[in-house]
């Protein structure tokens, strides 16, 4: 999971061949040109490590546009009550396809025709409101100076195993959400009962604190069912970590919106469309260090979870109200207030 020099300096090379792709194009820069002449670009999204990247990376690829942007947990909320109150200040969402279905059901939400900008290979949802862009993977994390991937389950229920008691720690936040994509895989009952017995049978420390403070300081040995993309941001900021993405493969699709009145309509398409783009992802991952997991990526990891290798979880529209329905059930048995 680790990358050495090397590694880092071909891909650092990578960007910058990558960066000479999309942006050269007739339709990119058609927009480029107009989306100059409205200067700026609002992006919202679930938290400031998600969006603050843009603003540094955007305009190196598209000079003479400015990124603004907002991180928040509260973002749809937030949106959506600007809307209401006629404020049109955002052009492009970033997020989830569960956060992302309020907007589109209050029809926020424009169709984009991502073909006649280049990407005539793009994956959507929401018919072709929602461009996926990233695929966010829950994992373990651990001290790799401890303990080796190999010191762990390749499975979820495996993290049941009595030897592992008293010392796992997990988010309030994340946990219920891990349990309904694995109500996709298991059935509604079988992920419930895995919650029941993780929190009866395992002392979980359960928490809204950052769950790396527990593993730093070894008061826990793994953090379960973490974002990867986290920690993958403290790699970049000298934090040592290690990640394990056990079966089934339970992610979240990620992805931009862009607002049916947003303020900067080309710069929101421009932006948007360059999140999906090879070069797009390589900023991103330079910037966060959020690998690629989308169709034809050159990952050793995402050729497999798309080769049919593992068994695996896709967020979509179509199954969004069976997982929202195992998280609604889940939550209260994994906040303690069920059994």
């Amino acid at each position: 999971m680790m990358r050495g020099i090397a590694t880092a300096v071909a891909f650092a090379a990578m960007i910058g061949s990558a960066c000479a792709q999309w942006a050269s194009t007739p339709a990119a820069r058609d927009l480029h040109a107009k989306a100059r002449k409205e200067g700026a670009v609002i992006v919202w999204g679930p938290q400031r490590g998600e969006v603050e990247w843009i603003s540094k990376a955007f305009p190196e690829a598209f000079p003479g546009i400015a990124v603004q942007f907002v991180g928040d947990n509260d973002v749809v909320t937030r949106a959506i009550a600007e809307a209401r109150g006629g404020r049109d200040q955002i052009d492009v969402m970033w997020n989830s396809v569960t956060a992302s279905a309020p907007l589109v059901q209050r029809n926020l939400v424009a169709d984009v025709d991502w073909s006649a900008l280049g990407l005539k290979d793009a994956q959507t949802g929401f018919g072709s409101k929602m461009l996926y862009a990233n695929k966010a993977l829950y994992a373990i994390a651990f001290d790799p100076r401890k303990h080796t991937e190999a010191d762990f389950p390749k499975t979820w229920e495996g993290f049941l195993d009595p030897k592992f008691k008293g010392r796992m720690t997990a988010s309030l936040f994340l946990l219920p959400r891990l349990t309904g994509g694995l109500a996709l895989a298991w059935g509604e009952d079988a992920a419930l009962q895995w919650a029941r017995r993780l929190i009866n049978e395992s002392d979980l420390l359960l928490t809204r604190a950052p769950r790396e403070t527990f593993i730093e300081s070894g008061e826990r040995m793994i953090a379960l069912g973490e974002i990867e993309t986290t920690y993958r941001r403290h790699e970049l900021e000298g934090k040592t970590f290690g990640v394990v993405i056990p079966e089934p493969v339970v992610l979240v699709q990620f992805g931009p919106l862009v607002f049916a009145k947003a303020p900067n309509p080309n710069a929101a398409r421009l932006l948007a469309a360059w999140l999906a783009t090879p070069e797009g992802k390589a900023a991103r991952r330079k910037h966060t260090g959020g690998r690629d997991y989308e169709r034809g990526s050159d990952e050793a990891f995402a050729k497999e979870l798309h080769a049919g290798q593992m068994k695996v979880v896709f967020d979509l529209p179509d199954n969004m109200e069976r997982r929202d329905a195992a998280i609604r059930k889940a939550t209260p048995i994994i906040s303690g207030s069920a059994r």
